[in-house]
């Protein structure tokens, strides 16, 4: 390799470097993987079990993989059973290959993680060059990129299960922030109106600068009946029993305030509606461009009556005739939320809605201009909510990629370790101490670049 490192009239030796044992490297694994599986096979084609059960249908049938290391091409024998017209690759069953598909596993879990994270644009960027080696960021052309089609196909196909949220202590004061946020839509003439949730329990510094949210759960949906559902979702991380005060922080809209009835599910529950400190403040901005104006009228809604404040706003319309109409519906909405923005003012925990519905919602489905399905919106902000709320959506697919239906599961299930981490690992051929092809593989990989 040193000979051919300076006999190399490439300018850039150290990518060449690196490239070329990157591609050695995953040429060895290549020869790994498809030695494994044969080797499994050819054992189980001569075991008892097969012998006794099953017919051999045919042999060395291939199969084409796209893989992290590349395309593998491997052959593996289909069974027929003596007894039903039950056939089968044991390769396929016992590695969870889905019939006829050209992507493994991996590749489709880090394309779908990616697309919840980014986009399906960016996450097919992402794949191919994953899929491929170092020379496709030299040229875009030296491998096949993935469609973003592809990636858009395993979101739809995947039966995406439903986690049960983990059950935490449960505190005296619970709250509950909602908003909705506007998407483009495909399939209707309208926008899709999603409906956004997000609870916590108080609010801590983590930084001079930066305060977080304890405890935060995120939950949305595309739906008439929100707050139902979001109920259902949230009695199962509280036990509402336990709970003495439900602050609402909201924007006042008419549906955000029907879940004040809905919020209260035990009688033990108080559940208090607080205006968000930035819909006010938004509200006395639409009054008056002046800096000294606003300053006033927060100076005045602070500390003296609610009728100093209509006048001081009422004196701004007279000096500007031509707003009146929207400075009288700004101050409309004062005035009925008028105890909702006191006790606000008053409860030393601001509301982060807007912020968080720009950076939970809007950044994902509104911050390019695309539009979603009304069929398939729910899906994406289940998928977009297990993002917020700390599952690992690669992971997830992993465990469930073969699910035949929709099922539920836990969420410390779903944030469970699925591989084995011992020492020895749990495919049987690397273990039983014959000196196979992938055994030797394998010692010549851990020997290669010793000195």
């Amino acid at each position: 390799m040193v000979d051919n490192l300076f006999a190399t009239n490439t300018e850039n030796k150290y990518f060449w470097l690196i490239s070329t044992v990157q591609s050695s490297v995953r040429e060895m694994i290549k020869k790994v993987i498809i030695s494994t599986f044969e080797e499994i096979d050819e054992n189980y084609k001569n075991s008892a079990k097969r012998l006794s059960s099953y017919y051999i249908n045919k042999s060395n049938v291939s199969r084409t993989l796209i893989t992290i290391v590349g395309e593998i091409r491997f052959t593996r024998t289909y069974y027929e059973c003596k007894y039903s017209n039950k056939k089968f690759f044991f390769i396929d069953k016992v590695f969870g290959l889905p019939k006829y598909d050209h992507y493994d596993p991996i590749i489709k879990a880090i394309a779908v993680s990616n697309a919840i994270n980014t986009s399906q644009a960016q996450a097919s960027r992402d794949i191919s060059a994953f899929a491929g080696d170092l020379r496709y960021f030299m040229d875009f052309n030296s491998v096949n990129s993935i469609p973003r089609q592809s990636i858009h196909n395993w979101i739809k196909e995947w039966n995406t299960p439903n986690i049960v949220p983990e059950s935490i202590d449960t505190p005296e004061t619970l709250y509950v922030m909602a908003d909705e946020k506007y998407i483009g839509a495909q399939d209707i003439k309208k926008d899709i109106m999603v409906k956004c949730f997000v609870t916590f329990e108080d609010i801590k510094d983590v930084s001079k600068h930066r305060r977080a949210l304890v405890n935060r759960s995120v939950f949305s949906c595309y739906n008439s009946h929100a707050w139902p559902l979001f109920m259902d979702y949230i009695a199962k991380r509280y036990d509402f029993s336990k709970i003495k005060n439900i602050a609402l922080l909201a924007d006042g809209g008419s549906w955000i305030k029907t879940g004040l009835a809905e919020l209260r599910l035990d009688a033990n529950n108080s559940v208090k509606f607080y205006l968000c400190e930035f819909h006010f403040k938004q509200a006395i901005h639409h009054i008056t461009s002046d800096e000294n104006e606003r300053k006033n009228l927060l100076e005045i809604f602070t500390n003296k009556k609610k009728k100093d404040f209509i006048n001081a706003v009422n004196k701004i319309i007279e000096n500007d005739k031509k707003r009146e109409k929207i400075i009288t519906k700004k101050l409309n909405y004062i005035i009925n939320n008028y105890s909702s923005i006191k006790a606000m003012l008053k409860l030393n925990i601001g509301s982060s809605m807007e912020s968080h519905i720009s950076h939970l919602i809007a950044s994902f489905f509104a911050s390019r201009p695309k539009g979603f399905s009304t069929k398939r919106i729910d899906q994406y902000l289940k998928l977009n909510d297990y993002k917020n709320n700390g599952i690992n959506i690669f992971k997830l697919y992993m465990q469930s990629y073969n699910n035949e239906e929709v099922v539920e599961i836990g969420q410390e299930e779903a944030n469970s370790y699925i591989f084995d981490n011992s020492n020895r690992g749990n495919i049987t051929i690397l273990n039983d101490g014959h000196v196979t092809e992938t055994y030797k593989e394998l010692k010549s990989l851990a020997h290669e670049f010793t000195y």
